[in-house]
């Protein structure tokens, strides 16, 4: 920057320097206040910025239980596409046209937010129709005692979802 500190025979000019005309800082103590950003002046202005960090949060917590509830159908399907060859192999074996899926995936509600985990898939019959899907379906399996892994907590359920498909 070029030196602008000149004068001449009854002039004098320099650079503005702030220092020479602000008042010295009084010291802070431990630290600067946040009070500015945390409070609003008034009751109504905090409470109406409280409801939109709240819509915010709500928002983006629907939206990650949303996405990972998604993340479960992908699952499913691409399942069904990698295990495609062997149903329909299964289905033509017995001569059926249904079959019946068991879904295994455990269900966490850590930090108020449904987390989706998959565990596994099984194929567990083919039926003629789906209407006969009762067949496998028994309420013994259904709602019978089960042989699973223990939870390390109770944060953790494991779901299961049955599921019937059908030859298009």
């Amino acid at each position: 920057m070029p030196d602008f500190d000149v004068s001449s025979s009854s002039l004098k000019m320099k650079p503005f320097n702030s220092n020479d005309v602000s008042q010295p800082m009084s010291r802070m103590g431990r630290g600067p206040s946040l009070d500015y950003i945390t409070y609003a002046p008034g009751p109504r202005e905090v409470a109406s910025r409280n409801a939109v960090g709240g819509a915010a949060a709500s928002a983006l917590r629907m939206g990650s239980e949303a996405l990972n509830s998604y993340a479960l159908t992908h699952w499913a399907k691409k399942w069904l596409e990698n295990n495609e060859t062997k149903i329909l192999a299964k289905l033509l074996e017995t001569g059926d046209g249904a079959f019946v899926v068991q879904v295994n995936y455990m269900e966490s509600d850590a930090n108020e937010t449904r987390t989706y985990l998959s565990r596994d898939i099984y194929l567990l019959g083919t039926v003629p129709k789906a209407a006969d899907a009762g067949r496998i379906l028994t309420a013994d399996l259904m709602y019978g005692p089960k042989i699973d892994a223990q939870r390390p907590n109770n944060s953790i359920k494991f779901r299961y979802a049955y599921l019937v498909g059908e030859r298009l």
